[in-house]
């Protein structure tokens, strides 16, 4: 037998095969109703159309010509991926429906807006090894006029208080028609936060190319959210919605937001008390310490008596992360009295990020509160007096010395007499 012969052999056995797998399918059971959203597909007046991204509920209901074990009902597009049913027993001459949802790929509408597809059922028996007639039902899928889709959402699982959570978002655009300014809003309600970026317009087609006129279907934003200080730990969620004002689309997302205490703010006073005098200016040092890993931004306020008067050199301090700002902060006064002023550190969102207390002693003269010469003050006027005696004394020793004429000397010659 030649070798083309040989071919021809083969091919012919395998149609026989084919052909008897058929006959026996035909003995297993037999469809009798095909339903797609309540649409009756065997006896159609026209080809069906369903879009792009839609989730069809197909219903098959069949009658089994003989006994069979392990049966399911299978449906899936050419191409695509198994939609089956729960495996079940079947009696010879019993009716039975089961419903399968099948999704319609997006990537249908990529190519051609629109496009016939076939739909296949089945109805297969494992434990006899064979199926009924597969049933091909051509359906037309197409694009929405309009359809912004969320493709995917990348976001870091977790965020400390005082950080910023980082987004990357993809938008496409599955509609037929061009999607004018496109806008994703990205919200956390029971923090009340909300941000919007705007991703401009967006082809049904990829054009591609570096032409400013040539657009994208598709786009990635970062997009950031300020968790505040002060925010509680937990599980927050967070709602993102793609529009173009014709479409939404919405994806719901979880975060775990921890504390902030290794992450906060940290003052340090360089000295909290200060005594000065009536008219005199005393400054006061505070050092602000960022110790989170991104940029921080505080707003510093003062609670004072109405008699003392206090400025701060900055009313707003932006620190970067785990760097540090000093703040000068100036007090006087035209009433002696004690005082004590406060100096609050807010975060760039209004929350409390902690308050230093300040103490100023303001004294007349160098005097105390109730006129008299205060202690430290009589110590410093009776040493400076004592060093004026001592200076005194010791200048008037200096000039006696200095002017007292020497004594003459006599001087004796030998005599020989």
């Amino acid at each position: 037998m030649t070798p083309k012969n040989l071919m021809v052999f083969l091919v012919a056995a395998l149609a026989l095969v084919a052909f008897a797998s058929n006959v026996s399918a035909a003995d297993f059971g037999h469809i009798t109703a095909i339903e797609v959203d309540d649409t009756d597909i065997l006896n159609p007046s026209g080809v069906p159309t369903f879009n792009v991204g839609d989730t069809l509920s197909v219903r098959v209901t069949f009658v089994a010509d003989e006994d069979a074990d392990r049966v399911r009902v299978i449906a899936h597009f050419s191409g695509e991926r198994d939609i089956e049913s729960v495996e079940f027993p079947v009696t010879s001459g019993g009716e039975y429906t089961r419903r399968l949802n099948v999704p319609v790929p997006y990537d249908f509408g990529e190519d051609d807006l629109s496009q016939v597809r076939e739909l296949e059922i089945e109805v297969e028996s494992r434990n006899k090894g064979s199926f009924t007639t597969v049933k091909p039902i051509n359906l037309l899928t197409q694009r929405e006029a309009d359809n912004i889709n969320i493709l995917a959402v990348d976001m870091q699982p977790e965020v400390s208080a005082g950080e910023s959570l980082a987004m990357d978002v993809v938008l496409k655009n599955r509609g037929f028609y061009l999607a004018d300014d496109v806008f994703l809003r990205v919200r956390m309600p029971e923090l009340g936060l909300e941000t919007t970026t705007y991703y401009g317009d967006l082809s049904p087609v990829d054009q591609g190319g570096d032409d400013e006129v040539d657009r994208e279907d598709a786009v990635e934003r970062r997009t950031f959210l300020r968790i505040p200080v002060g925010t509680p730990a937990g599980i927050y969620t967070v709602l993102f919605d793609a529009s173009d004002g014709d479409s939404i689309d919405t994806v719901e997302r979880r975060v775990l937001v921890t504390g902030a205490s290794q992450n906060g703010a940290l003052t340090v006073p360089s000295q909290t008390s200060k005594t000065f005098s009536v008219g005199e200016t005393a400054e006061y040092k505070l050092t602000l310490v960022n110790r989170g890993s991104t940029i921080a931004v505080y707003s510093l306020d003062v609670n004072s008596a109405s008699d003392l008067n206090v400025v701060l050199s900055d009313n707003i301090v932006v620190v970067p992360a785990g760097s540090s700002r000093m703040v000068s902060i100036f007090a006087d006064s035209s009433v002696r009295d004690n005082y004590t002023f406060s100096v609050i550190v807010n975060s760039e969102e209004g929350a409390l990020v902690t308050q230093e207390t300040f103490t100023a002693n303001v004294v007349e003269n160098g005097g105390s509160k109730d006129g008299g010469t205060g202690s430290g003050a009589n110590a410093t006027v009776l040493l400076t007096v004592i060093l004026a005696i001592i200076f005194i004394v010791l200048l008037v020793v200096l000039i006696v010395l200095l002017t007292r004429k020497p004594e003459t000397k006599e001087e004796f010659g030998e005599s020989y007499y």
